[in-house]
């Protein structure tokens, strides 16, 4: 018996133990998020008010999620309800909060960005500024990719001075008038010339 237990123990020392069960990898959380400042045009000096709702589908919470909002290129001054507004090292703003999205709960965030001119047509426009371009995107506490994204546009208008803008408009009325009278005077130069031939 005793040579039966000890052979036993021999061979449980001999072979490897089975490999301990390796969790399956966690489905990441479904998640769904939108922005809107409920306006298509922009201008230099206008407030655009963001709303940022964030669905959590799934059931169970997400703890510590971290919302982020890349601002409009020409933003000059940014607010953050409950969050904060930072300034990033290419010069542009982000507003972030952090919160715990309750399961099957929807979470809205709003911000606000100043708009400041856009750069003139001869110098090199930053992305964005022909438009007011935003995007939010939606992170767990540790990760680097987003669970969802969504962005808006709002279209600005074209930034030419006075003079440009009346410089065109004398050469088209100029042009115009040519297109009108031109035939006619080439029509009183060939009489011309055919009275003075014969």
């Amino acid at each position: 018996m005793r040579t039966a237990a000890a052979c036993a123990v021999l061979c449980a020392a001999a072979f490897p133990a089975p490999p301990a069960a390796v969790p399956a990898p966690l489905d990441p959380p479904a998640v769904e998020v939108t922005v809107t400042d409920d306006v298509d045009h922009a201008e230099a000096g206008q407030q655009l008010d963001y709303r940022i709702t964030v669905h959590n589908l799934g059931a169970d919470e997400v703890p510590g999620a971290r919302v982020e909002q890349e601002l409009p290129a020409t933003t000059v001054s940014a607010t953050a309800t409950d969050g904060t507004v930072e300034d990033e090292a290419t010069g542009g703003r982000k507003a972030v909060w952090h919160a715990d999205l309750p399961a099957y709960g929807i979470t809205v965030f709003s911000a606000g960005a100043v708009l400041g001119a856009r750069q003139s047509p001869d110098t090199s426009a930053a992305p964005g500024t022909r438009r007011a371009a935003t995007t939010v995107c939606v992170y767990t506490a540790r990760s680097a990719a987003p669970l969802a994204c969504s962005g808006d546009l709002d279209d600005l208008p074209e930034s030419r001075p006075e003079a440009e803008h009346g410089n065109g408009v004398g050469w088209a009325m100029g042009a115009l008038a040519c297109a009108l009278f031109a035939p006619g005077v080439v029509r009183a130069v060939r009489r011309g010339r055919t009275r003075r031939s014969g």
